[in-house]
């Protein structure tokens, strides 16, 4: 929310959580760090003017996924223009880079330097291969500058403008049409990403696997292999994850607790179509490596 983004968050691995968010204002770019012991999946509304330049520091991506696609080694993903939605994966003990724009800005800025051929590229592709020293050099330059403090506006601005030069650098420098990844959402992940939406706006409910499949138009099958292609669990099992985070985050949070007029951990449950309390407790504990009183215990600590 500080970096003016909104996101549904799932964790995917089972353990305790452990990790920390870092946010540098930079002028026309705000920079955000990400570190997660855990595999992790956020969704959320990207909005009408954003991309962002991603890439994953500490070689940790084998479950790094855009939309459901793994990344390339070495890559900067998710600067398609025009895109509304973000959904996105990170690898467990990974930390990961965001540097977030206005997309009508970086256009001004191509076009002033006379590469507005680039904006093409970058309306067709989501992703583009660096070389590994291009790589480690963002990198070093994007932690330095989450933990340089910027004091004047005009620091600010120019580091944003620095940034940009970077990010045009690695644009140019990959002249070749195979350095660029295209966008190409299949039918079957498309389908994933619907669930999942599904999943938290209908998370009051237990979900029946016939009423979805009919909900979202498709077959049961197709859910099936579309969620056991990308997360290795069926369409239920993910359902009942994306409930129980929201018990996890109702339960951490007295505001949203007292919004929906619920006190203890079996109202909290019950509001998220748990019925059995140690089938739920058991899931609760399998998934976040503690119980859901200590949960709630840790919110009033």
């Amino acid at each position: 929310m500080l970096a003016g983004k909104q996101f549904d968050a799932l964790q995917l691995s089972p353990g305790s959580l452990n990790g920390h968010f870092a946010l540098a204002r930079l002028g026309s770019v705000a920079l955000l760090k990400i570190s997660t012991t855990q595999r992790l999946l956020l969704n959320g509304d990207r909005g009408p003017d954003c991309i962002s330049f991603c890439l994953e520091a500490s070689g940790q991506a084998q479950d790094h996924r855009v939309f459901s696609v793994p990344i390339a080694p070495y890559s900067i993903n998710g600067f398609r223009q025009g895109m509304q939605e973000s959904h996105f994966e990170l690898s467990a003990n990974s930390t990961t880079y965001l540097a977030i724009t206005s997309g009508q800005r970086f256009n001004t800025y191509l076009e002033r330097r006379e590469q507005d051929h680039l904006i093409e590229r970058m309306q067709a592709n989501n992703a583009l291969q660096i070389s590994p020293l291009m790589h480690q050099y963002l990198v070093q330059e994007f932690e330095q500058l989450i933990h340089t403090p910027l004091t004047t506006a005009i620091q600010r601005q120019q580091v944003g403008n620095h940034l940009y030069t970077l990010f045009l650098k690695c644009l140019r420098n990959n002249r070749s049409e195979d350095c660029y990844i295209p966008f190409a959402n299949s039918p079957r992940q498309q389908l994933v990403h619907e669930l999942i939406r599904w999943g938290f706006r209908n998370s009051t409910t237990k979900p029946n696997l016939n009423v979805v499949s009919q909900t979202l138009y498709a077959s049961r099958r197709t859910l099936i292999q579309g969620t056991k292609e990308t997360f290795d669990i069926g369409p239920i099992e993910l359902l009942k994850r994306i409930r129980l985070e929201q018990v996890k985050g109702m339960l951490r949070c007295e505001e949203l607790r007292q919004a929906a007029g619920l006190n203890t951990v079996t109202e909290v449950a019950q509001h998220f179509g748990f019925r059995s309390r140690g089938h739920f407790a058991k899931d609760y504990q399998q998934l976040f490596a503690e119980s859901p009183s200590a949960t709630l215990n840790q919110a009033f600590s």
